[in-house]
């Protein structure tokens, strides 16, 4: 991807500054429904990283995301401020773990968006690593919680306290997530099968080694770091 400020594509825009709005909501609407939080916080994690992970497919200048991104923050800020909506408030009540501070969750946003940015301006001419970090906070850190929490029997404390059938589950997600970007942008060969296993094996340690909210920093983070790093050999 280029990133020329001269050129936006407003079609890429005008479609994605709904889509990502309506994500937002995803969990409120869930959570109205009286379906388990976990499941309802974990649902707008996995809808907004699939498509952070579909980005390159679509958008070929990133100053489209940069514009859609400062669209987006406007409406949810304009938003906030109608009493009917309430944005922010909603995206709070949405997602809040039960006893979490609304400072930390904050924090953890704060870091998800920077995090975002780093891959996707770092890593826009290698479009294969984008994918593959964003799915794999989507198939690999939503397995690990949809399987986890209502099978995990094996449980181990770090930071917080985890599940084996989880963690297994995060490894198999990430490595589907890379062999997914490695099968759309033709790298699935021979020599890089070993890498798709050592790379999700490192994703799901820094899942396993996180603080409880910040994996949606360290995944995506450790997955483009290891496999930028993997594919120089």
């Amino acid at each position: 991807m280029i990133f020329d400020p001269t050129q936006v594509n407003w079609i890429f825009v005008s479609v994605f500054v709904p889509i990502f709005y309506l994500e937002f909501w995803l969990p409120f609407v869930l959570k109205r429904l009286k379906l388990p939080e976990w499941l309802t916080r974990k649902s707008g994690h996995v809808s907004l990283s699939v498509t952070l992970a579909l980005l390159p497919i679509w958008m070929t200048n990133l100053f489209d995301f940069v514009i859609t991104f400062v669209l987006l923050l406007a409406v949810v800020i304009i938003t906030s401020f109608i009493p009917q909506i309430k944005m922010i408030t909603r995206v709070y009540e949405g997602n809040l773990r039960e006893g979490e501070k609304p400072l930390f969750f904050t924090i953890s946003v704060a870091l998800f968006i920077v995090t975002m940015f780093i891959v996707l301006f770092v890593f826009r001419e290698m479009e294969y690593i984008i994918m593959a970090a964003y799915f794999a906070v989507a198939i690999g850190d939503g397995a690990g919680e949809m399987i986890g929490k209502p099978l995990g029997k094996i449980k181990y404390r770090v930071f917080v306290e985890k599940s084996l059938e989880g963690s297994i589950a995060v490894f198999i997600g990430i490595a589907l997530s890379i062999a997914i970007s490695f099968a759309v942008y033709d790298l699935m060969i021979i020599s890089n099968i070993w890498k798709v296993f050592v790379i999700a094996l490192i994703g799901t340690g820094a899942e396993a080694l996180t603080y409880l909210g910040l994996d949606n920093t360290t995944v995506p983070l450790s997955v483009a770091i290891s496999l930028y790093l993997f594919m120089l050999i």
